[in-house]
């Protein structure tokens, strides 16, 4: 995985609007788990590959999912709701795609897989 990748995975626009997130809630899952600005640089940079990223990174990961309603606690993507969510959208072929292939993907715990699966979803975009 690229370093950048990570970064990507929890500032960008892009996932901002696939996943319906907020700035307000990927800064309140940061600032949760103690993500500093430092923590994101070193990913960014890669200083810190995204395989090496840090526990409260992932954690980041999954407070987020689970706070946008798209992954139970145990780290279990919630595909009907992510699928309802985008039924009616123009992102919806792009989703059910993403979710085929990255629905499956598991982790170590929840915050991993919650980390692994966004990285699938920004794979192969």
């Amino acid at each position: 995985m690229r370093a950048t990748l990570t970064l990507t995975l929890l500032l960008s626009c892009c996932l901002t609007g696939i996943l319906s997130l907020t700035w307000e809630m990927v800064d309140e899952c940061l600032k949760e788990n103690g993500v500093t600005g430092q923590d994101l640089a070193d990913l960014q940079t890669g200083k810190v590959k995204a395989d090496d990223a840090k526990d409260n990174v992932k954690c980041s990961t999954q407070c987020i999912l689970v706070k946008s309603g798209f992954m139970d606690s145990t780290g279990k993507l919630l595909t009907d709701k992510i699928k309802a969510h985008y039924a009616s959208t123009n992102l919806k072929a792009e989703i059910d795609k993403k979710l085929e292939r990255c629905s499956n993907v598991k982790g170590e715990n929840a915050c991993d897989s919650a980390f692994q699966i966004l990285a699938c979803f920004q794979d192969g975009q």
